[in-house]
């Protein structure tokens, strides 16, 4: 037997990735012939400081020296007289508890005019010129993409078109009192300091790498388009994810590897495929977008959004009884870094919804808050006539809601969770008729059926219907009007547990009858997470525990850790 370490390697916790622990080297490891450290016996976690936290003082003559890469370029280019930011020609001093003003002060220790010129005529800003196409989607040229803060093969052409010394102050005729050239021209250049930013590095390539020549590659993006970007596109009817991501991933390889882990993954999951290819892809992948999440010109590209996504589903196979949960933490820094009106439309809208979906499938299983802005512009929480795409989202909305209103820190209030019912209700009468299933037949109980059969006619109409009861059912749950003593309290709670197990057995009939969507059924194993516990026929349990195992064998959504709480709130595991 393969001796086992007490903690992952360092390795796979830099990469947000699960280590088998094999020692002296790892699974992940050995498949990407990487050095393989022992990680740190330790956790850091983050923590308010104490009322009473003591604090060592600063020394009075503190100085903070600009050291970005362009800037220190220059301290070689210039005289030790006109080093612009040398000690002993350094701009004004920061000391330690000194206020900011809008005046600096001429003195000795100001920058001198030649210096300041010198800065903000340099090539120290400037922005990078596209590259050539990389020879291989196994290892991503660094020429191409970068790294934050290092431009490989920048233009000429400083970043302001404009003549920033146009904009100098100019005298005050009626007082006679004149800004001083070298005040303007240091007032000019704090503001360019201030307001600057590295360029972001380039992550396309000038020609998409199409034709591909690996047929394996091939096949990956083939299982990607037909089969998993149907799990994103549920409410979008331009299909972002299965028309526009590919496209893109020609010319970006972050996002070309994004799609070939997932689809190296799944496949290794549902059939015969290597099970360590998708490390390599996954690895290659986050080599160059863990450190662009650092940059904020880089986390508002909607293509690296689209390839956190992809990402997030990969996690979602891989990790799914894990507390990691990186992607969905990178997927919280693209929507929290753009602007809540710029997120309309396009990829980034697409992208936008999945990601909430996502959030909501972790808050589910984990019984906390959606953590997902969810004050877009684009955020719809009426009940006036709309596309059905835009009826889905709202009830994805509502139960994103529902989920804030019942695990919420401020526990349920009864203002707001009328509020949640009445809209719940609301949506219900006035969805359009195209939401009424197609065909609905009864569970034959003498045959041994436990669900209806239900089927709807698009992906929309599933999803919008099952979030819809996932918030009925949680409502239910919630409810404060139930009595929390008297005799009236066994009535009121008899009542609210055939409601659920009504709006249970509805939602996995959906799911089982709609195989062709496949986020039908891991919808449904969210709602037995939820409520699957107060089933207590044995031929019920039985059929719950099916629908668990087929999401697992059929789509890798794996749920063991569902099935083994069902099975020990059902009394299961004292019979083994």
């Amino acid at each position: 037997m393969t001796a086992r370490a007490r903690t992952g390697c360092q390795p796979c916790r830099t990469r947000h990735l699960k280590c088998d622990q094999n020692t002296p080297k790892c699974g992940r490891c050995v498949a990407s012939n990487r050095e393989c450290t022992k990680g740190y016996p330790y956790r850091v976690y983050k923590s308010k400081f104490a009322e009473d936290q003591r604090w060592l003082k600063t020394t009075s003559d503190l100085t903070f020296i600009d050291e970005t890469e362009g800037l220190s370029n220059s301290y070689e280019s210039g005289s030790e007289s006109d080093a612009p930011f040398a000690p002993s020609e350094g701009r004004p001093s920061v000391s330690a508890g000194s206020t900011s003003s809008s005046h600096v002060p001429r003195s000795t220790g100001s920058p001198s005019l030649t210096s300041i010129r010198l800065i903000l005529d340099s090539d120290a800003v400037q922005t990078p010129r596209s590259q050539g196409n990389s020879s291989s989607l196994g290892a991503l040229n660094p020429s191409v993409v970068g790294t934050p803060g290092h431009h490989s093969n920048p233009s000429k052409t400083p970043i302001f078109p404009h003549d920033i010394f146009a904009q100098l102050p100019s005298p005050n005729p009626s007082t006679g009192k004149a800004v001083a050239e070298e005040d303007a021209l240091i007032l000019a250049f704090d503001e360019f300091q201030n307001t600057i930013a590295p360029p972001p590095p380039s992550i396309y390539l000038d020609t998409p790498v199409w034709p591909l020549t690996d047929p394996s590659e091939a096949v990956l993006l083939r299982h990607f388009v037909q089969n998993l970007a149907t799990w994103l596109d549920l409410c979008d009817p331009m299909q972002h994810f299965q028309v526009e991501v590919p496209r893109r991933a020609g010319i970006c390889p972050i996002l070309l590897n994004a799609i070939f882990a997932l689809s190296a993954r799944h496949l290794s999951h549902i059939g015969n495929y290597d099970s360590f290819a998708s490390n390599r892809y996954h690895d290659e992948c986050l080599k160059y977008l863990i450190p662009m999440l650092n940059n904020t010109a880089t986390i508002s590209d909607e293509t690296l959004f689209a390839a956190t996504i992809i990402l997030r589903v990969l996690e979602e196979i891989d990790l799914p009884d894990s507390d990691l949960q990186g992607h969905m933490l990178g997927i919280q820094v693209f929507v929290g870094a753009r602007d809540p009106y710029a997120i309309r439309g396009g990829l980034s809208e697409a992208a936008y919804w999945v990601g909430l979906r996502q959030e909501i499938y972790v808050a589910t299983v984990k019984q906390k808050s959606v953590k997902i802005n969810l004050d877009q512009c684009l955020v719809d929480r009426s009940v006036e006539p709309a596309s059905d795409f835009e009826w889905a989202n709202r009830a994805v909305v509502h139960y994103a809601d529902v989920l804030n209103c019942c695990f919420g820190p401020e526990g349920v209030a009864f203002s707001r969770w009328m509020e949640l019912k009445e809209y719940s209700e609301k949506w219900q009468e006035m969805k359009p008729s195209s939401f009424t299933p197609i065909f609905y037949r009864d569970a034959d109980t003498r045959k041994g059926e436990v669900f209806p059969e239900i089927w709807y006619s698009h992906a929309c109409h599933i999803i919008g219907v099952q979030h819809h009861k996932l918030g009925q059912i949680l409502l239910a749950i919630f409810d404060p009007k139930i009595p929390r003593v008297g005799g009236s309290r066994s009535t009121a709670i008899k009542a609210m547990e055939e409601q659920i197990k009504a709006d249970l057995r509805e939602l996995c009939g959906i799911g089982l009858y709609n195989r062709w969507t496949p986020p039908g059924i891991f919808t449904a194993s969210m709602g037995i997470a939820i409520c699957g516990d107060r089933f207590n026929v044995r031929a019920d349990q039985e059929a719950l525990l099916d629908v668990l195992v087929k999401t697992e064998h059929d789509h890798a959504r794996r749920t063991t850790a569902v099935q083994n709480q069902m099975k020990e709130a059902w009394g299961w595991m004292s019979e083994d």
